[in-house]
């Protein structure tokens, strides 16, 4: 299942370098690599900065939401390429703009979600076609609203966290279903609450990130099931934290981004394992700091878009 993350500020960046660009570090799996500058100049949005395939080819691209439109730049696997506008007119949402695959063929498609609607243009590669209409009335949560696969057909669904429920529409590629209960009951955490397949079955579970554990309840597909401990002790991050397969086995890992050091912790589909350095020095971005596969490998790699020292 393709993971696929929202913009994440950092406050400052402290690599190697002082870089003005976007720049990754690769994962092998058990680390980041050296730095890549993947951008030679400034590249972030107005509305928002996102990394997702947009054109099929298995590679995070560079997305940037402006007032004025969308532009994406591709990634060849080594560097981004050039502009490609994907909107020659603004589209973002007043209650979020996301990048996920909702009719399964592989490419990224832009949602926003509205007051009033949830809507959906779907991209062909190369743009972002005609408006379609997942929901023709409001759909968002109390406590925040997802977009991932539940059901593990390859299509994203809208997924909302209330304070007394977790409820899905299921994507049929045009449009979003009905209701679909996932937790009769509030589920979300103290920390954080993600959705992304710990155990590898192309199911989105859910993952709530407290003070003294991170829980997961794993979907089988109509609903999450009953609570499994990741991890028994408190583990979140002093500046970023997200959900990503570095490793490339299929299941998303805990990774955080602390002032000093980036550290995963690799789930073996029932908890979360030992500690790992990713990074033993800091990394994180003035703008945004993401994991996504940029170079199609299947490990989440890591991303930090910084602003112009200029």
């Amino acid at each position: 299942m393709k993971k696929y993350l929202l913009l994440l500020v950092g406050v400052a960046c402290f690599s190697t370098e002082n870089f003005a660009q976007v720049t990754a570090r690769l994962s092998n799996g058990s680390s980041l690599g050296g730095n890549i500058s993947y951008t030679s100049d400034a590249y972030y949005g107005d509305k928002g900065t996102y990394f997702a395939d947009v054109n099929g080819d298995g590679k995070a691209d560079a997305i940037v939401v402006n007032n004025g439109g969308i532009v994406a730049r591709l990634s060849d696997g080594n560097k981004f390429g050039g502009h490609v506008v994907m909107s020659d007119h603004g589209y973002y949402g007043d209650r979020g703009t996301y990048f996920a695959d909702v009719n399964g063929d592989g490419k990224a498609d832009a949602i926003v979600v509205n007051n009033d609607k949830v809507v959906a243009r779907l991209s062909d590669g190369s743009k972002f076609g005609d408006h379609v209409i997942l929901s023709d009335h409001a759909y968002y949560g109390d406590k925040g609203t997802y977009f991932a696969d539940v059901n593990g057909d390859g299509k994203a669904d809208a997924i909302v966290v209330n304070n007394d429920k977790v409820v899905a529409r299921l994507s049929d590629g045009s449009k979003l279903g009905g209701h679909v209960i996932l937790s009769d009951h509030g589920y979300y955490g103290d920390k954080g609450t993600y959705f992304a397949d710990v155990n590898g079955d192309g199911k989105a579970d859910g993952i709530v990130v407290n003070n003294d554990k991170v829980v997961a309840r794993l979907s089988d597909g109509s609903k999450l099931g009953g609570h499994v401990i990741l991890s028994d002790h408190a583990y979140y991050a002093d500046r970023t934290m997200a959900f990503a397969d570095v490793n490339g086995d299929g299941k998303a890992d805990g990774i955080v981004v602390n002032n000093d050091k980036v550290v995963a912790r690799l789930s073996d589909g029932s908890k979360l394992g030992g500690h790992v350095i990713l990074s033993n020095h800091a990394y994180y971005g003035t703008k945004g700091t993401m994991f996504a596969d940029v170079n199609g490998d299947g490990k989440a790699d890591g991303i930090v878009v910084n602003e112009s020292a200029n």
